[in-house]
This record gives C-alpha cells, structure tokens and sequence, in this order.
C-alpha cells in the first residue's frame, strides 16, 4: 500500500506500510523456520540421543533439505540430521559419540507448537543410497550434495555448535573429535 509523506517540505509517495509487512513477515517466518528446528532438535536429543553412548551435552547438527506444508498444521521436513554427545574438558567440547539420521519428518501443530510425529530414516549399509533416492525423491541431488560434503557438514556443525554455546552461556571455544585435532568456534 502507498502513502504520502512529506519531506523536506515536498509530498513523497511511500510504501512504508509495504516495507513493514514484508518485515512482520520476515520475522514470522524466521521464528516459525526456529520453532520447527527447536521440534527437530527435542525430537532428536529425546527419542535418538540415548541410542548412543552419553555425555554431558546433546547437541544435533540440522541441515534442512526440504519442508513443505502439507495441510493445515501438518508438515514434512527432509534433512541430512546428526546427533552428538560431548564432554566439556576446560575449554573445549570432547566428542563421545554420534552419528548420522537422514531422513523424512512428520511434524504437527500441537498446542501451537511443531512436534515431530513421525521419522523415517534412511537403511544402513548397502541400501542406504537406494532409501535415500525414495525418501529424499526430488530432493535427493540436494541431500546427497550436502551429505556427501565434509567441508558443509562441519562448517554448519561450528555454526550451530557456536550457537548453542552461546544460547547456554558456556565457557566453550573449540569443539574436537577423538583423534583429530580441536577446531574453534
């Protein structure tokens, strides 16, 4: 929607009012893509974590390759998804255990909020690629691209290793796994 401001004495045509919905929006889809990465997140520390030898900290890697709307409070999300557990020695978050969970997420709106009703995951050994081709479908080229690219994997990893650090005020500021050496966050 247009307006008239003046300014500098001489009448402008503006489209604040535009401007500032395309803000409202921006910030309401930026916590709607949070509350759906927070769902994930929960889903993945409580129903996954213990599958694995714990630490002190379970913190997942997400990387998102895909989300649609399904209907009314209904969603699916595909993603190349990591769990893992950490120790902190002094400064540094010591790797105890993790792993990879490819998969396809049903996610509904429960009291407001996303939660995951569902997970398929990709098979283990040999017919891993053959599950990931029907899970992934269309957007197989774009899992396989990410899941396959060490350098993305880690880079998002320290993204979001430096995130939750920071969200829980923790004296961390480099994260390694057991026989490489320390990366900073």
């Amino acid at each position: 929607q247009l307006s008239m401001e003046k300014v500098d004495g001489v009448w402008l045509m503006s489209d604040f009012d535009a401007r500032k919905q395309d803000c409202i929006n921006y910030i309401a889809n930026n916590r709607k893509e949070q509350a759906l990465r927070d769902a994930i997140s929960d889903y993945l520390v409580k129903e996954i974590g213990p599958q694995y030898k714990q630490g002190e900290f379970c913190i997942p890697t997400l990387m998102i390759v895909a989300a649609e709307e399904t209907g009314i409070n209904r969603a699916r999300v595909w993603g190349d998804f990591w769990i893992w557990w950490y120790n902190q020695s002094g400064d540094t978050l010591m790797t105890v255990s993790g792993g990879n969970h490819s998969g396809l997420m049903g996610i509904v709106m429960q009291d407001g909020k996303p939660v995951v009703t569902a997970f398929v995951q990709t098979v283990d050994g040999s017919g891993n690629d053959s599950s990931a081709r029907t899970l992934f479908g269309s957007h197989y080229d774009i899992y396989k691209n990410m899941h396959s690219n060490q350098d993305v994997r880690e880079a998002v990893r320290r993204e979001q290793l430096s995130e939750y650090v920071k969200s829980h005020n923790l004296n961390i500021n480099y994260y390694k796994d057991y026989g490489w050496d320390a990366v900073k966050l």
